[in-house]
C-alpha cells in the first residue's frame, strides 16, 4: 500500500488518499508501542536465571533487530508516501485554483463580450456602475491569482511531477488574464462612450425644452399699459435675458460633447443634425429677446416721456400765471422783493430746462426705434418745446423790464450817495484853511489830508462808472434820458468843484510841501514799524506742524519786508536830520525825539526778529519730532498688538505659515528700527540745543527706545516659541498619520470574515502578508518614539504632550499586534 503509485487523479482523490494515509500512519504509530514491547520482552528472554531456560541469545537479538529494521523501513516508506501525496496535492490544488479562476474568467469574458450598452442614460449609467463593481472584483482576484501562479512557477521550477503541464498552465492563465483585462478596458470604453452619448442626448433634450419655454416668453406681445406695468415687464424680461446668456456655456458644452462623440455615435439619428437646429433656435431666441427688450424699453421711454412732459407743462402753466399777473413796481424796495422772487425762479428754470432736454433726448431715441407711435411722440415733443420757448421768452421779457427799472433806481441812489461823499470831502479841504503856517500846522494838515488823495482816486473812479452807466441807461431808455443826463451833469459839477478846492489848497501850502511830504513818509514808516514790531513780538507757540511751517514762512516774509524797507528808513532818517538841523523850537525838538525813537525801534526790530526766528525754528523742529514720534509710536503699538495677539497654530501648515509670517514681521521690525534710531537722534539733538520742551522730548526718546528694545526681545522670544510649536506640530502630524494608518490596519485585523469555511488558505496567506507589512512598518513607530524622546529632552516644556502622544501610539500599536496575533491563531 505504501509503495502504491496511485497519487490521485484530482484534488479530491488526493485528499482521500491523504486521509487514508493518515489512518495508515496512525496505525503505524500504534504499532510502535508493540515493537518496543517485543524488544523489552526479548530482553527478558535473553537473561538467564528468570525461572526458565532461555533460547539462543543471538537468535533473539537477530529477530528483534529484524523487527525494528522493518518498522523503521515502514515508517520511512510512510514518510515518503506522504511527501509524494503532499506534492501531488500541491499540483492538483494549483490546477483546482486555476480551474476556478479560468471558469470565472470564461463567465466574465461572456459578459464583457455583450453588445448591450444601454438604451438610455439611466440604463447606461447602471451598466457602468456594474462594470465599476466588476473592476473592483477583478482587482480583488488579481492577488489570489498571482499567488496561485507564483505557486505554479515554483512547482515548474522544482521540475517534479507535472512540471511541464504546470508551466503551460501558468502561461495559459497569464494570457487569459491579460485578454480579460483588455476586454474589460474595451467594455469600459464602450460603456463610457455610450453614457456620454446618452448624456449628450439628455442635455440636448433639456436645452430644447428650455428653448421652447424661453421662446414663448420672449415672443409675448404684452408691453404694459402704463409706466409701472411696463417697468415690471422689463424687469422680468431682464431676468429672461440673463437666463438666456447663462445658457450660452451649456450650448457650447454640447458642441464640445458632440465633437468628443466617437464615430459610431456621430451618425446616429438625432446626434449630428441636432445641434445646428438647436443653435438656430438659440439665435432666434436671442434675437427675439433683444427685440422684445427694445420694445419694452421704447414703451417705457414713451410712458416716461409723456409723464415728464405733463409734469413740465404743469409747472410752466403755474409760472406763466404768475408772470402775466406781475407788474414792475416804481419803488426800489418793491423792486428788490420782485428780484428775489426772480432769483428763486432761475434755479427752477435751469432744472426744468434739463428735464425738457431729457424729454427731447427720449423723443429722438423713440423716433429712431419706435415705428408705431411716431405721430404721438412728435406731437408731445413739439407741444412741450413750443410752450417752454414761450415761457422763456416771457420770463426774459419780465426780467429785462425788472432789471432796467432796478438799474435806473440804483443809478439815482448812487448819484445821491456820490454827491454827498464829494461835498463832505470839500468841507474837509476847506476846514484846513487855517493850517500850514508853522511846523505844527503842517503836521496837523498832513494828518487831515493823509487820506484825501486815496479818497479822491476812489471818487474819480466812481464818477467814471456813473458816467458809463448814465450813457448806457440813456441809450436803453430814451424816454428817461434827459433826467439821467441831468443827474450826471450835477455830479460832474460837484466833482469839478472838489478838484478846484484841492488845487487851491495845494497852491496855498507853498514851501511847506516838502515838510508835509517828510511828515507823511515819517508817519507811514512809523506805522509800518509799529505793525511789524507787533507781528514780530508775538509769543504764540505753534501747536501743530502745519502751523509751525506757516508761522516760519510768514516770519521769513517779514525779514524780506524789513530788508525792503531799509532804503525807506535811511532816506527818512537823512531828510529828518536836514529838517531838524539847527532848530530849537518845541515842535522840532519833538520831531528830533521821534527820529531817535525811530532809530531805537529799527534796531529793536532786528533783535526781535532774530529771537522770534530762533523760537519758531525750535518749535518747528519740536513739531517735526512730535509728528515722527507719533508715527513711530503707532508702529510700536502695532508691533505690540501683533506680538501680544499671536497664537500658536494647532496644525502643521498653520505653524509653518506662522513662522514665515513672524520672520517677515521681524524683517519689517528691523526696517522700522532705522526710523526709531532717526527719531532718537533727532530728540537728543533737540535736548542738546536746549529746547523749551527738552523734558518731554527726553521722556519720549526714553519711552521709544525701551519699547523698541522690548518689542525686539519679545519678537525673538516669540520666534523661538513658534519654531518649537512648528516642531511639535510636525511631530503630532506624523503621529496622526501613523494613528490613521494603525486604525486602517485595525479594521483589517478585526475582520472576522474568516469564520466562513471558504478560501481559508487564501485568507491565511493574506493575513501572513498583512503581518509582514506590520513588521515592516514597526520601524515607523520606533522612529516616532526616538524623535519624540529627543524632542522632549531638548524642549522639556513639550514633554507632557509628546509623552502622551507616544503612549497613545504605543497603546494602539500593541492593540493592533495583539489583534493580529489573535486573528492568526483563529485562522
Amino acid at each position: 500500500r505504501l509503495q502504491s503509485q496511485d497519487l490521485g487523479k484530482h484534488l479530491h482523490g488526493v485528499d482521500d488518499l491523504l486521509q487514508i494515509h493518515a489512518l495508515v500512519e496512525a496505525d503505524i504509530a500504534a504499532q510502535a508501542e508493540r515493537v518496543r514491547a517485543v524488544s523489552a520482552a526479548a530482553q527478558r528472554f535473553a537473561v538467564p536465571g528468570e525461572g526458565y531456560q532461555p533460547c539462543e541469545p543471538a537468535a533473539v537479538r537477530e529477530r528483534v533487530a529484524t523487527l525494528e529494521l522493518r518498522y523503521r523501513e515502514l515508517a520511512e516508506l510512510a514518510g515518503q508516501r506522504r511527501a509524494r501525496l503532499e506534492e501531488s496535492r500541491r499540483l492538483w490544488k494549483f490546477f483546482w485554483d486555476t480551474g476556478e479562476e479560468e471558469a470565472w474568467m470564461r463567465e466574465q469574458e461572456r459578459l464583457l463580450s455583450s453588445e448591450d450598452v444601454g438604451r438610455d442614460l439611466t440604463s447606461s449609467l447602471r451598466l457602468l456602475s456594474q462594470h465599476d463593481a466588476f473592476r473592483g472584483e477583478l482587482s480583488g482576484r488579481a492577488g489570489p491569482l498571482e499567488q496561485a501562479l507564483a505557486r505554479g512557477r515554483g512547482l515548474a521550477a522544482e521540475g517534479r511531477l507535472g512540471a511541464a503541464e504546470v508551466a503551460e498552465r501558468v502561461r495559459e492563465m497569464e494570457g487569459r488574464w491579460r485578454a480579460l483585462a483588455e476586454l474589460a478596458a474595451e467594455r469600459e470604453r464602450r460603456l463610457r462612450e455610450a453614457a456620454g452619448f446618452f448624456q449628450f442626448q439628455a442635455e440636448a433634450a433639456d436645452t430644447e425644452a428650455w428653448l421652447e419655454d424661453a421662446l414663448r416668453l420672449a415672443s409675448s406681445p404684452e408691453l404694459g399699459h402704463d409706466e409701472y406695468s411696463t417697468r415690471s415687464l422689463a424687469r422680468q424680461h431682464r431676468e429672461v435675458q440673463e437666463e438666456v446668456r447663462s445658457h450660452r456655456p451649456a450650448i457650447d458644452a454640447l458642441h464640445e460633447q458632440a465633437r468628443a462623440l466617437p464615430p459610431a455615435f456621430t451618425d446616429v439619428p438625432g446626434a449630428a443634425g441636432r445641434l445646428p437646429a438647436l443653435e438656430r433656435r438659440y439665435q432666434e431666441l436671442a434675437a427675439r429677446a433683444e427685440h422684445r427688450r427694445q420694445d419694452l424699453q421704447d414703451a417705457l421711454s414713451l410712458y416716461t416721456m409723456r409723464s415728464e412732459a405733463d409734469a413740465c407743462g404743469l409747472w410752466v402753466g403755474e409760472k406763466e400765471q404768475w408772470l402775466h399777473a406781475m407788474r414792475v413796481p416804481d419803488k426800489l424796495e418793491d423792486l428788490e422783493v420782485v428780484q428775489q422772487r426772480f432769483e428763486t425762479l432761475e434755479p427752477e428754470m435751469n432744472n426744468l430746462a434739463s428735464r425738457v432736454a431729457a424729454v427731447n433726448r427720449i423723443a429722438d431715441q423713440l423716433l429712431a426705434t419706435d415705428q408705431r407711435n411716431q405721430e404721438s411722440i412728435r406731437a408731445t415733443r413739439e407741444q412741450l418745446n413750443a410752450r417752454w420757448e414761450r415761457f422763456r421768452a416771457l420770463a426774459d421779457q419780465k426780467k429785462e423790464a425788472l432789471t432796467s427799472a432796478l438799474n435806473i433806481q440804483n443809478y439815482h441812489l448812487e448819484c445821491n450817495e456820490t454827491t454827498s461823499w464829494m461835498r463832505e470831502k470839500t468841507k474837509v479841504i476847506e476846514s484846513t484853511q487855517g493850517l500850514g503856517n508853522d511846523l505844527a500846522g503842517v503836521m496837523a494838515l498832513q494828518r487831515k489830508l493823509s487820506g484825501m488823495e486815496r479818497d479822491l482816486e476812489a471818487i474819480q473812479g466812481k464818477v467814471r462808472d456813473l458816467r458809463a452807466e448814465a450813457e448806457k441807461l440813456a441809450a436803453e431808455h430814451p424816454e428817461q434820458a434827459p433826467a439821467i443826463l441831468a443827474r450826471l451833469s450835477a455830479i460832474e459839477a460837484v466833482w469839478d468843484e472838489l478838484c478846484r478846492s484841492l488845487r487851491r489848497r495845494e497852491e496855498s501850502l507853498g514851501e511847506a510841501s516838502k515838510l508835509q511830504g517828510f511828515l507823511r513818509d515819517l508817519a507811514a514808516f512809523q506805522a509800518w514799524l509799529s505793525r511789524t514790531q507787533t507781528a514780530v513780538a508775538s509769543e504764540d507757540v505753534p501747536a501743530t506742524l502745519a502751523e509751525a511751517e506757516r508761522l516760519l514762512s510768514q516770519h521769513e516774509s517779514i525779514r524780506k519786508e524789513i530788508a525792503h524797507y531799509g532804503d525807506d528808513y535811511r532816506s527818512t532818517r537823512a531828510v529828518g536830520r536836514e529838517v531838524t538841523q539847527g532848530q530849537t523850537d518845541a515842535q522840532h525838538v519833538f520831531l528830533h525825539q521821534r527820529l531817535e525813537a525811530l532809530d531805537t525801534g529799527w534796531e529793536e526790530l532786528g533783535r526781535m526778529w532774530e529771537n522770534r526766528h530762533h523760537l519758531l525754528s525750535q518749535a518747528f523742529a519740536f513739531q517735526l519730532f512730535l509728528r515722527d514720534s507719533k508715527q513711530v509710536e503707532g508702529v510700536l503699538s502695532t508691533q505690540e498688538y501683533a506680538l501680544s495677539h499671536t497664537e500658536m497654530p494647532s496644525t502643521l501648515p498653520g505653524a509653518e505659515a506662522s513662522v514665515k509670517k513672524h520672520e517677515d514681521f521681524m524683517a519689517t521690525m528691523e526696517a522700522n528700527g532705522e526710523r526709531v534710531q532717526g527719531l532718537v537722534a533727532a530728540g537728543r539733538k533737540l535736548v542738546a540745543e536746549g529746547s523749551l520742551h527738552a523734558d518731554k522730548v527726553q521722556e519720549t526718546v526714553d519711552s521709544v527706545e525701551s519699547r523698541h528694545q522690548r518689542n525686539r526681545d519679545t519678537a525673538q522670544e516669540l520666534l523661538g516659541r513658534l519654531r518649537d510649536n512648528w516642531e511639535l506640530q510636525r511631530f503630532l502630524q506624523d503621529g496622526q498619520e501613523l494613528t490613521l494608518w494603525i486604525n486602517e490596519k485595525m479594521l483589517t485585523a478585526q475582520d472576522v470574515s474568516y469564520e466562513e469555511a471558504r478560501n481559508l488558505h487564501t485568507k491565511w496567506q493574506k493575513h501572513q502578508a498583512f503581518a509582514a507589512e506590520l513588521a515592516a512598518n514597526k520601524g515607523w513607530l520606533e522612529k516616532m518614539e526616538k524623535e519624540g524622546q529627543q524632542l522632549a529632552s531638548v524642549k522639556p516644556e513639550l514633554g507632557t504632550v509628546v509623552t502622551e502622544k507616544l503612549a497613545a501610539l504605543r497603546g494602539l500599536w500593541d492593540e493592533l499586534e495583539s489583534t493580529t496575533r489573535t486573528k492568526a491563531r483563529r485562522l
